[in-house]
């Protein structure tokens, strides 16, 4: 490694930057240009700092006072005007107790957290739900399903119920005032043509059951009745057995006449 060659260099570089140096101190404006000698007397001093806009309080505050402190100065205040006599020579002023006293701004309880209303007694009861905004009809296809939640409810507000299962296990057990109509039994196109004939408003909702599971009994049922002009019909996708379960109110025998 040749230490001379780099020295040399370096010392070649150093000497550069001082020409340039020079040259552009000489080629600055006279604000921008620097003395080469010289000394800087303020060159460690700083400026002070201007505090414009602002004075010092001439006097302490006092601090606030509560509600509870400003009452107790009150009546000390009244019981201090009080002759030698006994008598009391300014009336007091009525003054609120601290725990009555609200702040401003400040709302009642009971403004805060207003009490739900409650219907009187008397009042005429809540109409019944719109079966339709709950299950609007759907022309497009030939059923909906609907969980056993749904058909409880149905049955609740008194919709149409046809149960599809053959006609013994109907009489052993089915929801209460539901019509029997098996797909596989040869009444089915009686039963159904009857049905279309009642001139029923084909737009409200039909839930249209079997035994759940596998059964497509239901789905078969409601592809006819779809046929015959009912656009709401509604299979109850666990059937039978979910409604046993859950409890719901059943009848046996016979369908009773209509």
């Amino acid at each position: 490694m040749n230490l001379k060659r780099h020295f040399g260099e370096a010392l070649t570089l150093v000497a550069a930057a001082i020409v340039c140096a020079l040259v552009a101190n000489a080629l600055a404006r006279s604000e921008r240009k620097l003395p080469l000698f010289g000394s800087y007397p303020n060159a460690t001093k700083l400026p002070e700092k201007k505090t414009e806009g602002f004075s010092a309080p001439s006097q302490a505050v006092s601090p606030v006072s509560s509600p509870a402190d400003s009452g107790a100065t009150a009546a000390s205040e009244v019981s201090s005007k009080v002759n030698g006599a006994g008598a009391v020579t300014a009336a007091p002023t009525p003054l609120a107790s601290a725990a009555g006293a609200k702040a401003p701004g400040q709302l009642p309880f009971e403004e805060k957290h207003p009490r739900p209303a409650t219907k009187p007694a008397g009042a005429a009861p809540e109409p019944a739900p719109n079966l339709l905004s709950r299950f609007p009809p759907h022309p497009d296809k030939p059923y909906v399903e609907v969980t056993g939640g749904d058909a409880a409810w149905l049955v609740a507000q008194g919709v149409l119920v046809v149960d599809a299962r053959r006609t013994k296990d109907y009489e052993a057990g089915h929801v209460a005032g539901a019509r029997n109509i098996s797909p596989w039994e040869g009444d089915a196109d009686a039963k159904v043509t009857a049905l279309v004939n009642e001139a029923r408003d084909p737009a409200q909702p039909v839930l249209v059951y079997c035994s759940g599971g596998d059964c497509e009994d239901s789905h078969m049922l409601s592809q006819r009745l779809f046929g015959g002009g009912f656009n709401n019909l509604l299979v109850y996708r666990d059937g039978w057995p979910d409604w046993v379960e859950r409890g719901g109110k059943s009848a046996a025998g016979p369908e009773a006449a209509r």
